[in-house]
């Protein structure tokens, strides 16, 4: 896939594209990627490229120590050099679903959609195995490197192809374990619950049935308090349902777009 470096606030991020892909700026969808994803793991949403304008954006690998990796993501969203338009819909996985959460809330009058995959919204939803993973990122990088296969097979469930998890495992062995360590601590940090009821975006929750990460009751809290949002649920699927179901969740996703975009 096509890939930009774009520098942002001192950082480099990158952006996917999808080459013959609709080019058109008021189509334009930003994808977030999960903790240790780049945004080429939305490379089973092709499909959608058609209709709309895919930017499939990757935090960088290492944020400045100024700020935490969620303000830095946020503030370079919003920053003239990530050269975004004025209105565009949001899709955010995992992690990039708790930086979606914070701009919408911040900036509602930017976002047309939002689309949450694997809501992560407060720490007090998110499983304690989940949180016990932090231990892996703090041990040495060659044992890091060993667990990767596990982590990814954990996160992406018995169907996540054979690529998909080869993607998983080759992104997260290239972040340093102090910057995994620094985005896990802004997923134990956060708590969003409390001003979801204040969001006014149009707003699609997509949840994986055997999420093993993110209970299934968090999504529907999520869905239910965020006025007027609509939950699907994708029984068989874990916590990367666009990389293991993805004719079911290109389905949920092109109709709402469809709906809130055009």
């Amino acid at each position: 896939m096509p890939c930009e470096e774009r520098r942002v606030r001192g950082a480099t991020s990158r952006l996917f594209t999808f080459p013959g892909g609709c080019e058109d700026p008021t189509r334009t969808v930003v994808c977030l990627p999960g903790l240790g994803a780049s945004g080429r793991s939305f490379a089973p949403m092709r499909p959608l490229a058609e209709d709309w304008r895919l930017l499939l954006w990757t935090p960088p690998l290492q944020t400045p120590l100024t700020h935490t990796p969620l303000q830095w993501n946020l503030a370079s969203l919003t920053h003239p050099d990530a050269r975004l338009p004025e209105r565009f819909a949001l899709v955010g996985s995992s992690f990039g679903s708790l930086i979606s959460l914070a701009f919408a809330l911040e900036h509602p009058e930017r976002l047309k959609a939002l689309v949450l995959v694997s809501p992560v919204a407060s720490v007090r939803r998110v499983r304690r195995g989940a949180v016990a993973l932090s231990t892996l990122v703090r041990i040495p990088k060659p044992f890091a490197f060993l667990f990767a296969p596990t982590v990814a097979r954990i996160m992406g469930g018995r169907f996540l192809p054979p690529e998909g998890r080869a993607e998983i495992v080759r992104e997260a062995r290239r972040i340093a374990p102090l910057e995994m360590l620094r985005r896990l601590k802004d997923i134990l940090d956060a708590d969003y619950l409390g001003a979801l009821e204040r969001l006014r975006v149009p707003t699609l929750v997509i949840h994986g049935g055997r999420d093993k990460l993110v209970t299934l009751a968090s999504a529907r809290d999520v869905a239910t308090r965020i006025p007027g949002a609509r939950l699907e649920v994708l029984r068989e699927a874990s916590h990367l349902p666009y990389m293991s179901h993805t004719d079911a969740f290109n389905a949920f996703v092109g109709d709402f777009l469809s709906q809130h975009t055009t």
